[in-house]
């Protein structure tokens, strides 16, 4: 009785072997099973153009590039006059899928804030598809980053913020603004 006890012990154990081995010789691909995308800040691959610039000059005291030097609180873009046909614009090297933007207020005067305005983006900066519109926007504070976030499957080279409203008066001014690269399926 032992005998048949012990051999039925060794048959339970050596087919546990064979499963273990055969498990344990399985392959699995070399592909990484984690892989997510983020949102992603792009603004410092672009280069900065406007159509209007300051007095000083895009590299002055308020110059446009001020205006995407990551700095939300001590520098801002200001022009004087401001201009209804005013724009700003971003050129990348390739292609980014922007589906989101920041603006910053400037640190001053909430009537000099941008009002209404289109943003739109190009493949070849010449034809232009405006991707989000605004109207009647306003800051309720100074220094205050607002997000705004549309859908956009295309990949475009540039993109224009144009901005056709301001809150009254001759100046505008802005503090920080970024652009967003969002992955499809996170819009």
């Amino acid at each position: 009785m032992t005998l048949l006890k012990i051999a039925k012990s060794a048959i339970g154990i050596c087919i546990a072997l064979i499963f273990l081995t055969g498990c344990l010789k399985e392959e699995y691909p070399s592909t990484e099973l984690f892989t997510w995308k983020a949102k992603v800040d792009v603004t410092a691959k672009a280069a900065i153009s406007t159509n209007i610039e300051s007095s000083g000059g895009a590299t002055g005291a308020e110059g446009s590039s001020k205006v995407v030097d990551n700095d939300f609180i001590n520098s801002k873009f200001l022009i004087n006059p401001y201009q209804t046909n005013f724009y700003m614009q971003l050129s990348f090297p390739a292609p980014q899928q922007v589906a989101s933007y920041t603006l910053t207020s400037g640190n001053d005067a909430p009537d000099r804030d941008p009002k209404d305005w289109k943003f739109a983006g190009s493949v070849d900066g010449a034809t232009w598809i405006d991707l989000d519109t605004r109207t009647g926007e306003t800051f309720s504070g100074r220094n205050l980053t607002k997000t705004y976030s549309f859908k956009n499957k295309v990949l475009y080279r540039f993109y224009r913020i144009s901005i056709s409203a301001i809150g009254k008066g001759s100046l505008f001014q802005l503090s920080e603004w970024r652009v967003i690269e969002v992955p499809e399926e996170q819009q």
